[in-house]
C-alpha cells in the first residue's frame, strides 16, 4: 500500500518548530529556544510603490526613494526600525521573502496564502477535485521559498473569507458536489418533505429526489430554517479547515496552521471547526470604539467557540491629523482627532490583548499610511507606524517601545452591578458612555453582542451592540428581508411589554419606550430610551434599581441573548 504524504503525517506527527505554552495561565507561543513570547507584529510590510507605479498625484510610501542600493538595505533599516519599536513579527501581506534577508534572529514571519480564496474556496464546489487540486498548487508555490524557514511560526491560510451564511448557502446550489453534501444533510435533519417546507421555500423541486438534481430552497420567514443551514456552514467549515490543514502540513509539516484572519465577526459554527485543526485560531479586530476598546463579547466566546489560543492578526487606529493627507472617510475604521490619540488608542487595545490569557500574539495594521487618496479599492487611511514619506509616527512608536510584553496579568474588573448616571445629551452616542461601568452581563454567556445600562433622572437608557450576517437577503426568494426576520428586541418588566424590530424602516417611538439611535450593518447598535413613568416611578435618582428585563433575537433567530440583572444606580 502506498501512503501518501498526508497519510504519513497523520501515523507520524511531526514536531514544530514553534509550540504553544501555558504559564502562569496565559498561553504564550514558545521558539526553538523554549522561551515563551507574545508575538507583536507589523502587517503588510512592503516596499511601497516601484518606480514604474509611483504616483505623484497620489503619493504612497516607495521605498526606492529612501533605499537607493536596492531592496537589501531597505529590509536591514525596516527590521532595525521595527525591533526597536518592540515589534517580533512580520504578519501578513508583507515582503518575507526579502525580509528575511535581515539578520535577525529572533524575528519571525507569519505569511499568508490565499489558497482558499485563490481557489474560490469556500464558495465554489469544496468537494470538487478540481478545487482541492487548485488549493494543493496554490500553497505549494507560496510555500516554496518559505518552507523549512526557521523563523517561520506557520501560514495563515486565507484572509477574511466570507464565512456569510445567505451568499454561501445560495452557493451551494450551484456545485454537484456540495448540493449533493447539502441534501443528504437535509434529509437526515428533516427526515420527511413537509417537515422541510415548514422552514424553507422550495423552489423547482418537489422532494428530496429532486432537490438533488436541481432547484433550491429559500428561506421561510418565521420558520427556524437557520439552525440547518447553521449545520450545513459547520460541515462546509469543517472541510476548508481539514483541507487548509493537511496541505499547509505537506509542504511544511513543521509549521503552525494558522487559520484564516476573520473579517472582525465570526460564526461560531466556523470557529468551532477551526479549533478542530487549526493550531491558532486568527481573526482581524476592528476597534468597536474609538478608544481603542472592543465588545466585551467577541474575544471570549471566539475561545469558546475555537477551544484554541487566538491570535489578532490585524488591528488599528487612525488620526485626522496625519502627514500623508489621508481623509480617513472611505468606511467605518476609528478614527481619532490627534496622532497623540491614535497613541493612545493603540496602547489601550494592545494592552487589552496582552491582559487576555488566550490571545498569544497582536498585529498591527499596517507598516506605511495608505496613500493620500487612497489605494486601489479607494480605503484612505493613515494606519501607519511611518507616514508615505518614511517618517515615523514618535507618538505610536514609543508607546510601542514602551509596552511591557514579558509582563501580563488579567485585568481586574469589579463586579457590575450598577447603572451610571449619563447626560441626556451624550445618551444617543455608545462612543460617549462609560461602559466599562454601563456593561449589562448576560444572562449566559453570549456569542453575538452586549448590553449596556445607564440613566438620567426622566428615564433610563439601554444600548443594544450586536453583530449580524452580511447578504442575508440572499436567503430570501424575493431578495428582501422580511420584517417578521429582522432582529427583535423585547423588553419585559416594565408597565406594559414592548417588542421592537430594529430595522431603519420601523417607526422610532413604540408605545411607552423610544428609540433614540439605531445603526444597522454587521456591526449594529440600538439606544432605547425608557422613560421613569414606564418603569412605575416619577423619576430616577442614585441608590434606586433599575429591575426589567431584555431579549435579543437576531435576524431570522439564528441567535437568542438574554439580560435580566438588578441594577443599582449610581454617579
Amino acid at each position: 500500500m502506498i501512503l501518501t504524504a498526508v497519510a504519513l503525517l497523520a501515523l507520524k506527527p511531526v514536531a514544530t518548530r514553534f509550540n504553544l505554552v501555558n504559564k502562569d495561565g496565559f498561553w504564550w507561543l514558545a521558539g526553538p529556544d523554549k522561551k515563551p513570547f507574545f508575538s507583536l507584529g507589523v502587517c503588510c510590510v512592503t516596499t511601497g510603490s516601484s518606480f514604474m507605479e509611483d504616483d505623484p498625484a497620489n503619493p504612497g510610501y516607495a521605498a526606492y526613494r529612501y533605499y537607493p542600493n536596492g531592496k537589501q538595505s531597505w529590509a536591514e533599516d525596516t527590521v532595525s526600525r521595527l525591533q526597536s519599536w518592540q515589534f517580533n513579527t512580520i504578519g501578513a501581506w508583507s515582503d518575507a521573502k526579502t525580509l528575511r534577508l535581515a539578520k535577525a534572529p529572533n524575528l519571525r514571519f507569519t505569511p499568508i496564502l490565499h489558497m482558499g480564496s485563490g481557489a474560490g474556496a469556500p464558495w465554489k464546489d469544496m468537494w470538487d477535485p478540481q478545487t482541492v487540486g487548485l488549493m494543493d498548487a496554490i500553497a505549494r508555490d507560496q510555500m516554496k521559498e518559505l518552507r523549512g524557514e526557521k523563523r517561520v511560526i506557520g501560514y495563515f491560510s486565507d484572509n477574511e473569507q466570507g464565512w456569510w451564511y445567505g451568499a454561501l448557502f445560495d452557493w451551494a446550489w450551484k456545485g454537484a458536489h456540495t448540493r449533493g453534501k447539502l441534501v443528504d444533510l437535509l434529509q437526515k435533519r428533516y427526515l420527511d418533505w413537509s417537515a422541510l417546507s415548514r422552514d424553507f421555500v422550495p423552489v423547482g423541486a418537489a422532494d428530496f429526489a429532486g432537490l438533488s438534481k436541481g432547484g433550491r430552497l429559500y428561506l421561510r420567514p418565521g420558520g427556524n430554517g437557520i439552525a440547518a443551514v447553521d449545520a450545513y456552514i459547520g460541515m462546509l467549515a469543517e472541510r476548508y479547515y481539514s483541507l487548509c490543514k493537511s496541505i499547509i502540513k505537506k509542504y511544511d509539516p513543521a509549521a503552525f496552521y494558522l487559520g484564516d484572519r476573520y473579517i472582525s465577526n465570526f460564526y461560531p459554527a466556523v470557529a468551532k471547526a477551526a479549533g478542530k485543526y487549526a493550531d491558532v485560531v486568527s481573526t482581524n479586530l476592528n476597534a468597536d470604539w474609538n478608544d481603542g476598546s472592543f465588545s466585551p463579547f467577541y474575544l471570549p466566546s471566539l475561545y469558546r467557540a475555537a477551544r484554541k489560543p487566538l491570535m489578532i492578526t490585524e488591528y488599528y487606529m487612525c488620526a485626522t491629523q496625519n502627514r500623508s493627507g489621508n481623509k480617513n472617510d472611505s468606511s467605518g475604521f476609528p478614527v481619532v482627532a490627534t496622532q497623540a490619540d491614535r497613541a493612545q488608542g493603540f496602547w489601550n487595545s494592545t494592552n487589552i490583548l496582552l491582559s487576555t490569557p488566550y490571545v498569544v500574539g497582536a498585529h498591527w495594521f499596517q507598516y506605511t499610511d495608505e496613500p493620500k487618496n487612497g489605494r486601489g479599492d479607494g480605503e484612505n487611511y493613515d494606519m501607519g507606524l511611518v507616514d508615505v514619506y518614511n517618517q515615523p509616527y514618535d507618538e505610536l512608536t514609543k508607546a510601542a517601545s514602551s509596552l511591557d510584553l514579558a509582563k501580563r496579568q488579567v485585568a481586574k474588573v469589579s463586579a457590575r452591578t450598577g447603572a451610571p448616571e449619563i447626560s441626556p445629551a451624550s445618551a444617543a452616542d455608545l462612543n460617549k458612555w462609560p461602559r466599562k461601568a454601563a456593561y449589562w452581563p448576560p444572562s449566559t454567556p453570549s456569542d453575538r453582542g452586549d448590553a449596556f445600562v445607564a440613566w438620567a433622572p426622566d428615564a433610563a437608557y439601554v444600548a443594544v451592540y450586536w453583530n449580524e450576517d452580511r447578504f442575508a437577503e440572499a436567503f430570501y426568494k424575493d431578495g428582501k428581508i422580511p420584517d417578521a426576520d429582522e432582529p427583535l428586541l423585547t423588553i419585559q418588566g416594565l408597565s406594559k411589554p414592548v417588542k421592537l424590530r430594529l430595522v431603519s424602516t420601523t417607526p422610532q417611538v413604540y408605545g411607552p419606550v423610544e428609540i433614540v439611535a439605531l445603526k444597522t450593518g454587521v456591526r449594529n447598535t440600538a439606544i432605547i430610551r425608557i422613560p421613569a413613568s414606564s418603569l412605575g416611578l416619577t423619576s430616577l435618582s442614585v441608590g434606586g434599581k433599575l429591575s426589567f428585563r431584555c431579549v435579543l433575537q437576531t435576524r431570522a433567530r439564528a441567535h437568542t441573548i438574554g439580560w435580566g440583572s438588578v441594577k443599582t444606580l449610581t454617579n
